[in-house]
C-alpha cells in the first residue's frame, strides 16, 4: 500500500510516528516535474508520473511541494531519495503499476477530485467529500487505510484466521467455488440453494456493496489453510449466526472452531449484546454444535422455516 499526503496533514496521521512501517518515498514535487517523462516512470512508476502531470495542472503551487508519497516498508526498505534523484540508486524502489495500490489522504475536495480522476482510493475529514471519512486524521490507522484501500478497489477483506482455516470476504470470482460447495451432498438439506448463475451474480454484487460495504460483516468464506479450497461459509446476518462446511470436513471440528472465531469477533467488532441462530430441529450436527457453542434453545420458532430459535448472550465474560 501507498500513501499519499500533503505535508502538513502527515503529522496529524497515526502512522507518522511509525518510521518501521512506513518510509518517505518522494517528498514535493518539485524537483520531480522537471524530469522527463522517462525518467518518472523509471523511478516511480507510471502512474506517479501522471499523477505528477494532474497534480501541476489543478493544485497550487504550495499544495504541489507539500505532497508527500509514503510506501509500507518490505524486508529490503525503501530509501528516502534526495531531489538530486537523477543519480538516486533505485534498487530498493518498488514500481507500483495500479491505482490500486495507493490510498490518498486528501486535506480538501480538489485533492478528492483528482484522485478519482486518477482511480486512487481516498479517505480525509468531513469536509472532503470522501465516501470513507473520518473526524480526525488522528484515527487513522495502517488497518483502516488497507481496508478503505481494499473497498474502493472490490478486493475481500481478510476477516481473520483459525488454527486451520482462513475467513474473508466473497468475491465475484469465488462465484464458481461457491457453486460447486453448494453442490456437495446434502449442502442444501437446511439452507437455501444458490440462484441461477446470472441472478446469484447480481445479487452477490449487491450484497457486496450494502453488506459488507455499509455494515462490515455478512456471511464470509471458509477456506483451508492447508489446501487453500473453499471449505465453507460462515458469519453474521446483522446479529444472526450463520454456518455451513462441507461434508467431507465435517465432524472434525472445523465448523466449531469458525464459530467460535467469530462469535469473538461479534463482541469485539459490532454492539450486539446476544446473537441468535436458526435451526431446524432435524439438523442434529447443528443442533448440538450450537449447543456446545453456549446457545440455548429460546422457546421461539420461526415458522417460515420451521426453525427453532437459540440464542446466547455474548457481551458477558462467558466463552465456549
Amino acid at each position: 500500500m501507498i500513501i499519499i499526503i500533503d505535508e502538513a496533514s502527515e503529522k496529524l496521521a497515526s502512522f507518522y510516528y511509525h518510521d518501521e512501517i512506513f518510509k518517505l518515498q518522494w517528498r514535493s514535487v518539485a524537483g520531480k516535474a522537471s524530469m522527463s517523462e522517462e525518467l518518472q516512470e523509471k523511478l516511480y512508476g507510471a502512474l506517479l508520473g501522471k499523477l505528477l502531470d494532474e497534480l501541476q495542472k489543478k493544485l497550487p503551487d504550495e499544495q504541489q511541494n507539500n505532497l508527500c508519497v509514503y510506501e509500507i516498508e518490505n524486508n529490503s526498505g525503501y530509501t528516502e531519495y534526495a531531489d538530486n534523484t537523477a543519480k538516486a540508486n533505485t534498487g530498493n524502489l518498488r514500481k507500483p503499476k495500479a491505482p490500486a495500490d495507493y490510498i490518498w489522504i486528501v486535506s480538501n475536495r480538489q485533492q478528492k477530485q483528482i484522485a478519482d480522476s486518477l482511480g486512487i482510493a481516498s479517505v480525509g475529514e468531513p469536509q472532503c467529500g470522501t465516501r470513507y471519512a473520518v473526524e480526525s486524521l488522528a484515527e487513522l490507522d495502517i488497518e483502516y487505510l488497507e481496508r478503505v484501500r481494499r473497498r474502493y478497489n472490490h478486493i475481500p477483506w481478510d476477516i481473520g484466521e483459525t488454527d486451520r482455516c482462513l475467513i474473508r470476504e466473497l468475491s465475484l470470482s469465488d462465484l464458481p467455488a461457491l457453486y460447486e460447495l453448494y453442490d456437495k451432498p446434502g449442502m442444501t438439506d437446511f439452507v437455501e440453494p444458490l440462484y441461477d448463475y446470472e441472478t446469484e451474480l447480481e445479487y452477490q454484487k449487491a450484497y457486496i456493496e450494502n453488506m459488507y460495504g455499509f455494515y462490515e460483516y455478512g456471511m464470509w468464506l471458509v477456506f483451508s489453510k492447508e489446501t487453500g479450497k473453499l471449505i465453507g461459509r460462515a458469519g453474521l446476518e446483522h446479529d444472526e449466526l450463520g454456518y455451513m462446511i462441507a461434508p467431507e470436513f465435517q465432524n472434525q471440528g472445523y465448523a466449531t472452531e469458525v464459530c467460535r472465531f467469530i462469535i469473538e469477533y461479534a463482541r469485539e467488532n459490532t454492539d450486539f449484546e446476544e446473537l441468535y441462530c436458526r435451526i431446524d430441529e432435524r439438523n442434529e450436527a447443528s443442533v448440538r454444535l450450537a449447543k456446545k457453542l453456549g446457545f440455548t434453545n429460546s422457546g421461539n420458532v420461526d415458522d417460515d422455516i420451521n426453525a427453532s430459535i437459540y440464542r446466547k448472550n455474548i457481551k458477558n465474560n462467558e466463552k465456549h
